[in-house]
């Protein structure tokens, strides 16, 4: 009986530690923008979720589609550029994104030397095309202004 009462008070430990862990890897402050349907044929829309780590070394940023996922492999190329968007327009790349992976329509980026209020001070927008070359690549999924040019 001690032994498993033992068993039990160390996973509800582990359990608390995990979360303290989780809670403190991370600032309060976190921003959430819309990614609107770009190609209507395709019809996903998404948002990106940006959160600092406490520890002042980056930012995490999240993409998640909302739309018809599949179980065959396949990313969608997805880039943070420079400006406000503006449908046709060619702007300058900011960073380099994670792919968007199809079958859980999900990106995870660490962004490192960046921070939340580094974001607010300039107008960035998001891209996720449907392929990384050829005429595909013109094919905007979805978009959506992050940092200064969503106005937030």
């Amino acid at each position: 009986m001690k032994r498993k009462l033992g068993v039990l008070i160390l996973v509800i430990f582990s359990f608390s530690s995990c979360k303290d862990l989780t809670d403190s890897l991370y600032e309060d402050n976190i921003l959430t923008y819309d990614l609107h349907t770009v190609s209507t044929e395709y019809g996903y829309t998404g948002e990106a979720i940006f959160k600092e780590f406490s520890n002042g070394t980056g930012i995490e940023v999240t993409i998640q589609l909302y739309g018809d996922a599949s179980e065959d492999e396949y990313y969608f190329p997805a880039h943070l550029h420079y400006g406000a968007y503006e449908a046709g327009a060619h702007a300058g790349m900011a960073d380099m994104l994670n792919n968007v992976d199809i079958r859980p329509l999900r990106s995870v980026t660490v962004l490192e030397g960046h921070s939340l209020a580094d974001l607010m001070e300039d107008d960035y927008h998001i891209k996720v095309h449907l392929a990384a070359s050829g005429p595909e690549y013109d094919v905007i999924l979805v978009a959506g202004n992050v940092g200064r040019a969503a106005g937030q």
